[in-house]
């Protein structure tokens, strides 16, 4: 990589109309100057196209059909054509130095393939919504935890996630069947694949409104586990040696599934009756179903505490 390298910023868009031109005003008065802005919009229904149409030939914009959102990453990579992406929901928007703080840890750290920064954030009016979890700054090689399948910090949402070019190269095209929450897709696998740096500034602000306020819905813990379980088998198809994580992975996020949908509807998942059939050999049931039980029973427990004392489960139970 250069030390002056052209920086695409992906914007995925789906009916932020609203939303759009902060987004897009602040990718392109970023001070730096070799910059392409590609918005993809995935089949709004709103008046988005307008909104894009109005920047002309200042970003690349890709209009498609409604896919998802992991569709939105893999068209927007496509066209794309820096040396390093930088991700960002139509509803956010970058602080002013985002892309002067992402070339500064470059710069230290020109090996790094991935890099996560913590977000702050504002309601729908722009104002603090609660304290930020911020990252530790440094550069980080988490690929042997992995590899053993051990834990990871928790990591930011889209916004906050910038990659070299090679490494996304290595996740993109990812599988469209992820049609929500395709970052944590993307997330892994550049982990997987090579060191990384976290920087603790919030160089970028994260949303919270009423459209996506995934966190308040009731169905968040069966939405995340059900994404879980479809990246883990994705993951492992993809990676195989990534199999001691995403089998942890896969375990806990079905012991979940079976706790809130029972066995039929956990097993219906396409992705899970894959998973099963393929990976799950003598040895992954011997560790997995210990997690898949754990998992089934601290579940099956919250449910039943939150409802009776009449708490908002949404809010308390972990994805």
């Amino acid at each position: 990589m250069t030390d002056s390298p052209r920086i695409s910023v992906l914007i995925n868009n789906y009916n932020y109309a609203s939303f759009l031109p902060d987004a897009i005003d602040s990718a392109l008065q970023q001070p730096y100057q070799d910059v392409e802005v590609v918005v993809v919009d995935d089949g709004s229904s709103d008046n988005s196209d307008e909104v894009i149409a109005a920047y002309g030939d200042r970003i690349i914009p890709v209009l498609k059909q409604n896919g998802g959102q992991a569709s939105a990453f893999n068209a927007g990579f496509a066209v794309s054509t820096g040396d390093i992406i930088c991700f960002l929901d139509a509803d956010d928007y970058f602080s002013g130095n985002k892309l002067t703080r992402v070339l500064e840890m470059w710069r230290t750290h020109p090996d790094a393939g991935w890099l996560f920064h913590t977000l702050e954030d504002v309601d729908e009016a722009g104002c603090g919504v609660g304290a930020i979890a911020p990252l530790a700054s440094g550069y980080v090689d988490y690929r042997q935890t992995m590899f053993y399948g051990q834990n990871l910090p928790a990591f930011p949402a889209t916004t906050g996630l910038c990659f070299r070019r090679d490494v996304l190269a290595k996740v993109l095209p990812m599988p469209e069947e992820i049609r929500i929450s395709a970052d944590q897709f993307l997330r892994l696998s550049a982990v997987f694949l090579s060191p990384g740096m976290l920087l603790s500034e919030a160089v970028a602000v994260h949303r919270i409104h009423g459209k996506n306020l995934f966190a308040a819905r009731e169905d968040t813990a069966l939405l995340s586990a059900d994404t879980n379980l479809k990246a883990a088998y994705h993951l492992r198809s993809r990676f195989p040696k990534m199999k001691r994580f995403a089998n942890g992975m896969f375990a806990h996020a079905l012991g979940q599934l079976l706790a809130r949908k029972g066995v039929g509807g956990a097993l219906n998942l396409p992705e899970a009756q894959a998973y099963i059939q393929a990976y799950w050999t003598v040895d992954v049931w011997v560790s997995g179903v210990a997690r898949t039980l754990y998992n089934f029973f601290k579940t099956t427990f919250q449910a039943r505490y939150f409802k009776l004392f009449d708490l908002d489960a949404a809010k308390h139970t972990p994805a």
